[in-house]
């Protein structure tokens, strides 16, 4: 392995690279196109591998989230078939996060069928409830289990939040309905 130190010091959230240019590795988050850095330490380029990391200045304590967790968080962007997470709660621990840490879901681990398109079970602004099913940033998260998927939908037209009838999500004001992977945990009264 050959490295090269791209930056001897960087903060959390500094720009360390492009995506055109490199690929995020550890510590390391996506932000627009922009590689930035997750925590205090030095940037790092794997030359062979044409990817950047992070290497904490100090000892790391153990990570917040572990594989394994329940976290709720915030769709905030979707592609065809990922959709970055903002993770705001590790529920099974009982932590709200001051500063939310990066999640992706992709369109296989929504069900065990076939899904076309990502945004036939969530779209930007609805609350997840979902598993980590990985072991670093960024969290690979799965809403397959029963009890997983949205919890909370705003319509796409008012931004109320949005009743289930029949199934199906529905806006009492705008009279529409939209479907989502729904979980059972589903609450139009839900606080984080």
């Amino acid at each position: 392995m050959s490295e090269k130190i791209l930056k001897d010091v960087v903060i959390p959230g500094e720009e360390i690279g492009v995506i055109e240019e490199f690929l995020p590795g550890d510590w390391t988050y996506v932000d627009g196109n922009s590689i930035r850095s997750m925590i205090f330490g030095t940037a790092i380029l794997d030359i062979n591998e044409k990817r950047v990391k992070v290497r904490p200045l100090h000892r790391m304590s153990p990570l917040i989230i572990e594989k394994g967790d329940i976290v709720i968080g915030e769709v905030i962007g979707m592609r065809k078939d990922v959709a970055a997470i903002s993770i705001r709660k590790v529920e099974n621990k009982g932590l709200i996060l001051s500063n939310p840490w990066s999640g992706l879901l992709h369109v296989s681990q929504v069900s065990d069928k076939f899904i076309d398109f990502l945004s036939d079970a969530v779209k930007v602004t609805d609350i997840l409830r979902a598993r980590v099913i990985n072991l670093r940033p960024p969290y690979q998260l799965s809403i397959k289990e029963r009890g997983m998927g949205v919890i909370l939908a705003f319509c796409p037209i008012c931004q109320n939040p949005m009743s289930i009838k029949n199934k199906k999500l529905y806006c009492l004001r705008c009279k529409i309905r939209e479907e989502r992977k729904i979980s059972t945990r589903y609450s139009i009264n839900l606080k984080l």
